[in-house]
């Protein structure tokens, strides 16, 4: 199947006027996740209703699934697993393969009625684990599955022919072979057996994408290969064994390297994928921007996302709509659902005016993040004359989450938008786990505990405090024709945000200061770490107070994660402790 052919309307006609416009890309989808924890907006038919109406407004031809071992989920595999033995030792599996087989069957019969292919979305290796039971030497190391022994080879050939056996409308998978969150995964480097480590590295990737593109291509299915990895060298192994597995399989790269982060550099290797098609995901919900509960506008940035996959001859593009690790939020109880109007209407026009994209979204409705997504009701929709605010608003909270959550650019939070733990996880999250160095050599330098660059540093933290204050004064909620429970709501998360703004100066400043006087051993260094660490301590037991008795979705308490800033608290004491010898 030619990459090129999946869209249904590469023309739309454009209004009074005879002319045909072809969307800037073909293939403009929308990713749905799950996990094997949440049976979250996949699986539940009130979200699936919504989001099939919403890429019939928008327009999106591809449904996206993303689950780390969906396939599981849906084949035994029979070759491995037959039908009495599944009745007789796991029969409650069996059950579950069976409902989920159904629910997708469904899902892909109505994405078709409705002219959108349906994907899958798997990392690799993924297996039940039932099946070490059945082969146990594939631990040939005890209690570690080993990543290169043969047999997984033919298991995972074996598993895609039953799957689109079993689902056949399927468009296609994509897989992220080189993530370290597979079940089983060669890049962790878990099995140390004498075959793990003289294999190469090259040869696994192409191994597994080989052992799927056959299965795939028999049926004219499209195997797409995702760029999930953590360090240039990394990517560029992935997209050379696409290469020399098929100048068929698509390569699907993140708009951003590593990850979602909307401050770093546009992927380098977009454009340059070795003469193969090649896909671009964004993410429209911002899990690496207040996770979707804080009210972020990434539209201006998705334009300049698009424009650039554009000039590099990308083909298609889709967009996240929440995360698997996170249930009860999505795009559908979040104003980030902005961005979701913005990737779809660029994805058609790249050139256009962003207020239609804002004000799109309005006539859509807003949705309330103080409700979790099984509680909402439909959108409300913002009246003309209050539609300017909400713009402004959406676009100057973003200035607000890129001075808070960021440091000079690097990713200081987290992963999940908390508040880090230690002092040394706060360094290991900005240079190594979402490190930028790979991508931008000399990034690194701008957060080096100098004096020179706390300064600029702590100025970045007090102007996000200055501007959080000054939302609601754009926004102005209550004068908003808007039902009284959605005002309060908004009140609510605009109050929280300036905790939530307070609390991350509070650790930069304690971190900081802590690595400064670990470097310095001053005394000077020390008082000013300690004070920090009692500042966080102030704002911890304030917070403490803000949150007792209420009762928010779960997600909203994870923001604020005490017993985090308890340990953060204790690392900084201890440090400064250690330095001038007293308990």
């Amino acid at each position: 199947m030619d990459s090129q052919e999946v869209s249904n309307d590469n023309t739309t006609s454009v209004a009074g006027t005879n002319r045909v416009e072809q969307p800037d890309f073909a293939v403009r989808g929308l990713e749905l996740h799950s996990n094997d924890r949440f049976q979250t907006g996949m699986w539940r038919w009130k979200i699936l209703g919504r989001a099939f109406r919403l890429m019939e407004q928008l327009e999106l031809n591809a449904l996206i699934f993303h689950e780390v071992d969906l396939p599981d989920w849906l084949v035994y595999p029979r070759a491995y697993f037959t039908d009495e033995m599944m009745h007789s030792r796991w029969p409650v599996r069996r059950e579950n393969v069976e409902n989920a087989k159904a629910h997708l069957r469904e899902v892909a019969r109505r994405a078709s009625r409705q002219g959108v292919r349906f994907f899958l979305e798997v990392k690799e290796i993924s297996f039940p684990s039932e099946l070490t039971e059945l082969y146990p030497g594939l631990m040939e190391i005890d209690g570690v599955v080993c990543p290169t022994h043969p047999f997984w080879w033919e298991y995972e050939r074996t598993k895609y022919r039953e799957l689109l056996e079993d689902i056949p409308d399927l468009a296609g998978v994509i897989v992220s072979p080189g993530t370290r969150e597979s079940k089983l995964s060669f890049a962790a480097h878990a099995c140390t057996c004498e075959r793990c480590r003289s294999y190469k590295a090259s040869d696994w990737y192409a191994n597994i994408l080989r052992a799927m593109y056959e299965p795939l291509h028999a049926r004219g299915k499209l195997l797409i290969v995702r760029d999930f990895t953590y360090s240039r060298s990394e990517q560029n192994l992935i997209v050379d064994a696409c290469s020399e597995v098929s100048k068929d399989i698509v390569v699907a790269l993140k708009a951003t390297p590593h990850d979602f982060y909307p401050t770093f550099p546009d992927n380098p290797r977009i454009g340059h994928t070795n003469g193969l098609p090649q896909w671009v995901e964004w993410d429209a919900w911002c899990q690496f921007a207040g996770m979707g509960f804080f009210p972020v506008s990434i539209v201006e940035n998705t334009q300049h996302r698009l424009r650039y996959c554009k000039r590099n001859n990308v083909t298609g593009v889709w967009f996240r709509a929440d995360l698997e690790t996170v249930s009860e939020s999505s795009i559908f109880n979040s104003l980030t659902m902005v961005n979701m109007f913005a990737g779809g209407m660029l994805a058609r026009k790249i050139e256009q005016d962003l207020d239609s994209i804002y004000r799109a979204w309005l006539t859509y409705g807003v949705a309330d993040p103080m409700k979790s997504e099984s509680e909402q009701s439909e959108p409300v929709s913002v009246r003309p004359e209050d539609m300017d605010r909400f713009q402004a608003f959406m676009k100057a909270s973003w200035s607000v989450m890129e001075k808070t959550l960021y440091v000079r650019g690097l990713n200081f939070n987290d992963g999940s938008c908390q508040f880090p733990n230690s002092v040394d996880r706060a360094f290991y999250n900005m240079l190594v786990l979402h490190g930028r160095e790979d991508w931008e050599p000399g990034s690194s330098k701008r957060v080096d505990p100098t004096e020179e660059n706390l300064k600029v540093i702590f100025a970045e933290k007090e102007q996000a405090e200055r501007e959080v204050v000054r939302l609601p004064g754009i926004l102005r909620p209550q004068e908003a024709q808007l039902p009284a429970e959605l005002r309060a709501s908004l009140l609510t998360i605009l109050e929280l945000y300036q905790q939530y703004v307070r609390g991350f100066r509070h650790c930069v400043v304690a971190c900081f200061t802590a690595r400064k006087a670990a470097g310095s051993l001053a005394a000077a260094d020390v008082e000013a770490a300690r004070r920090a660490a009692d500042e966080l301590a102030a704002y911890r037991r304030e917070m403490a107070g803000r949150l007792k008795n209420t009762c928010y979705p779960h997600y909203i308490y994870s923001f604020f994660a005490l017993e985090r800033l308890d340990l953060l608290i204790a690392d900084v004491r201890q440090k400064m402790a250690a330095i001038v010898g007293k308990p």
